[in-house]
């Protein structure tokens, strides 16, 4: 499960000098985040946060000044994702897609298990499209499954995932 964290810091304090902040797991209730606001001393003084560090599971960018509802959004749609759909939300934000985008395409893909080559990508898919089938078994030896791959590369766009596997967005 993919989570997110982030050190929600006292804006006016930090501008004071003063470094006044606290790590939070995302989501948050807003019984929890009356209490975070309380810890980092958010009052009619200083009224302003902003998020100074954040680590991620998912490759996403969060800005100083995102929302706490915002972070919990981001939060509650990466918990709504199973191990497999999080792979490649995953490996669709670390090559470029927007967590909108990638959760939004997230089923409009093709995955190939235990992949790291477009050569095994091809053969996986001439193996379950059955694309050799009613070619006689001693010449299937021959097939080019690396021109095959090369060539399908050129056509698709396919990313590899950091657990070994690929995905092809359609």
């Amino acid at each position: 499960m993919a989570t997110i964290k982030a050190y929600v810091t006292n804006l006016g304090l930090y501008n004071e000098g003063i470094l006044c902040g606290k790590w939070v797991t995302f989501p948050i209730t807003e019984e929890e985040e009356k209490e975070l606001m309380e810890q980092i001393k958010i009052d009619k003084t200083h009224e302003e946060y902003f998020i100074t560090d954040y680590e991620s599971d998912i490759d996403i960018k969060i800005g100083e000044y995102t929302s706490i509802e915002r972070l919990n959004e981001i939060a509650e749609q990466l918990d709504d994702l199973s191990d497999y759909e999080e792979e490649i939300v995953s490996a669709m934000v670390g090559n470029g897609y927007s967590l909108e985008d990638a959760i939004d395409k997230k089923d409009d893909v093709m995955f190939y298990s235990g992949c790291s080559t477009m050569a095994e990508v091809a053969e996986q898919y001439a193996d379950e499209t059955g694309l050799l089938d009613s070619i006689p078994e001693n010449l299937r030896y021959y097939f080019d499954f690396e021109a095959f791959g090369r060539d399908m590369s050129f056509e698709g766009e396919f990313i590899f995932t950091d657990n070994g596997n690929c995905i092809e967005v359609l």
